[in-house]
């Protein structure tokens, strides 16, 4: 079993955050569960290498846990084949401003193949683990910055 942590700053308050994530991960699941994660190569010292691959996600939000909030995450191939099966958290935390937050994406996975999984994992896995983190987290900011952002203006051209 191998450990993964990846975090990013968002802007966007923590208060709409959580929400947003839940509307994030009910969105790219395309109503079955099916979401596509990728692993781009470029700039992550695995050049002109990208894996992507469908997986079922299931995601459950929990209460909040010491000034964060929490969600259980789990995803496995959609397809089966050799792709490792990840469990953990998303955390949704407080940043320094209002006019930002915390993800905190941490877990673990079990490399397919047994031995030869952990030398895979070893050699080259988990580096294309922790870019499939990274891109995820990438995705998840964006969708939160471009989505309240769009609701922020759309509240200033109700007002004015």
């Amino acid at each position: 079993m191998s450990n993964l942590k990846a975090t990013a700053i968002v802007e966007t308050p923590y208060a709409r955050a959580a929400d947003l994530v839940e509307r994030f991960f009910t969105s790219q699941s395309e109503g079955a569960g099916t979401m596509r994660l990728s692993a781009p190569g470029a700039g992550r010292g695995i050049d002109g290498f990208a894996v992507g691959h469908d997986v079922l996600v299931r995601f459950r939000r929990r209460q909040r846990k010491n000034e964060a909030i929490v969600f259980d995450l789990h995803w496995e191939s959609a397809s089966g084949g050799p792709y490792p099966t990840f469990g953990g958290t998303l955390t949704v935390a407080e940043d320094e401003t209002y006019e930002n937050c915390r993800l905190i994406l941490e877990g673990s996975y079990t490399p397919p193949g047994s031995v030869a999984g952990a030398v895979f994992d070893a050699a080259l896995g988990s580096r294309i683990a922790h870019a499939t983190a990274e891109e995820l987290l990438q995705r998840i900011r964006k969708f939160l910055r471009d989505t309240f952002e769009a609701s922020e203006a759309t509240k200033r051209s109700a007002q004015g």
